[in-house]
């Protein structure tokens, strides 16, 4: 179960478990070898996972391809096709997620579809994906391949002959799969046809585990990221208790700082430790690590990053409504910290990480030593759905029983550069996680020299 968790979770929170942790660090500072297999190698394995349908493990290899190839378009065209039936793989085989849908009334199923249909229309960044007749062909198609998934006929189609089963297939596809669907309203009407025709014909126990793929299929073909929520998977959104920033000292006066990952309270963390830094005058240069930071949260980037910024902009975000839209500036005047900076990165990091990356380098803040960053370039957030609520007895009042994780904006850096694919480029480009760090730490020390030698202000 851990390694499915870590699979459907590289979809959302900004790819926040890329490949269950880093794979090119340091291996001075995290033990793990330096040896990569060839970008070539991954490929072939990649492509032959894809064709066994193993999409799991298809998907941690694309991302492996992409961390060491940032512009493999074959990486890149296969994510989104992986991410989708890996999604479906693990709630096919995961008898809490059906289980709470099938506890839901029929009423509230066909409801909640309405709900997702509708929120995916007024927050999705991408206007061109969200119309009524794309989100219904793209849950046709979900449910398709559920009728040829083993593990949806073992939960749900046991009774039902697989001749049949491939007949009726082709007679949905037949009925339903050119109708003319053109609002919300006509969705939910065709989609409760369908689910009423597939208890009559194949036996199911209830129309909810259709609807749902319905569901799953608007949510999770709308790009990489974007994906639906049951209710545990937004119990672990807000779980992350433990630290995500670790310190060490160096030589020469430089300091050490890896973020793990962008979390709610990764700027007070690094607060915490800067301000010690300072108070023991322990160091006079860092070298903060980003190489497989996956991301993580939006805003603690933008705040992380204002506490090494006084002035200037930080992201743009661009998206479909304006709240979405805005421009990150940073504020913090001489409350920023002025020590010195050198940034490791390289292909795993990513999303809120490349904020942070590209606000200090267009910044003229710090430098970043590594691989071009993996290019992800956009917000998600959590839309939780009323429909369908649950009793919660200890907080005293409902929770939600789904959400989603949407794409609400793109992000711009603060020359107006895209970050989407693009990533963001090193200053000094090196493949090797050692060599990376070694040239980091010189440049940090060179840095710490010329920081002592500064006069007071």
């Amino acid at each position: 179960m851990a390694t499915q968790r870590s699979a459907v979770r590289l979809t959302g929170l900004a790819l926040a478990a890329i490949l269950a942790g880093p794979l090119v660090l340091s291996a001075q500072m995290t033990g793990i070898p330096s040896v990569l297999p060839a970008t070539d190698d991954l490929v072939q394995l990649a492509r032959s996972q894809q064709k066994q349908q193993h999409w799991e493990e298809a998907l941690q290899t694309w991302l492996r391809v992409l961390a060491a190839d940032r512009g493999n378009v074959e990486a890149r065209s296969s994510l989104a096709k992986c991410v989708r039936h890996a999604l479906q793989a693990h709630r096919h085989r995961d008898p809490d997620f059906q289980a709470r849908i099938l506890a839901m009334p029929q009423a509230d199923v066909m409801a909640l579809y309405d709900e997702v249909l509708r929120k995916i229309q007024a927050h999705y960044v991408d206007p061109s994906k969200v119309g009524v007749s794309r989100l219904f062909r793209q849950g046709m198609d979900e449910y398709m391949a559920a009728l040829n998934d083993p593990a949806f006929a073992e939960q749900h189609l046991r009774t039902a002959d697989p001749a049949v089963i491939a007949k009726f297939r082709g007679s949905v596809q037949k009925a339903w799969g050119g109708r003319d669907v053109t609002n919300v309203r006509q969705a939910v009407e065709v989609v409760a046809e369908v689910a009423s025709a597939s208890k009559r014909h194949l036996g199911l126990r209830a129309v909810n585990v259709v609807v749902l793929e319905f569901i799953c299929g608007a949510c999770n073909s709308l790009d990489e990221y974007s994906s639906y929520l049951p209710a545990s998977q937004l119990a672990e959104e807000s779980d992350m208790s433990q630290s995500t920033v670790q310190l060490s000292l160096q030589e020469g006066n430089v300091a050490y700082l890896r973020i793990l990952r962008f979390e709610v309270t990764t700027p007070q963390e690094v607060d915490a430790m800067v301000k010690n830094l300072t108070a023991m005058a322990a160091a006079k240069a860092l070298v903060i690590d980003l190489r497989g930071n996956a991301g993580g949260s939006f805003t603690a980037a933008v705040k992380t990053a204002e506490r090494f910024l006084p002035a200037g902009i930080i992201v743009t975000a661009q998206g479909a409504t304006p709240d979405a839209t805005k421009v990150y500036t940073s504020l913090a005047g001489p409350t920023a910290t002025d020590i010195p900076a050198v940034l490791l990165v390289n292909g795993e990091t990513a999303s809120a990480a490349e904020v942070f990356a590209v606000a200090l380098r267009e910044n003229q803040r710090a430098k970043l030593v590594g691989t071009p960053t993996f290019g992800k370039g956009a917000v998600q957030n959590v839309v939780r759905f009323g429909t369908g609520e649950e009793p919660d007895d200890a907080a005293g009042k409902p929770k939600p029983r789904a959400g989603m994780r949407l794409t609400v904006a793109r992000l711009l850096s603060p020359n107006g550069n895209p970050i989407a694919g693009a990533g963001v480029a090193p200053d000094v480009t090196e493949r090797d996680p050692d060599r990376q760090t070694n040239i980091a730490l010189e440049q940090a020390r060179e840095l710490a020299r010329r920081y002592t030698m500064m006069p007071p202000p």
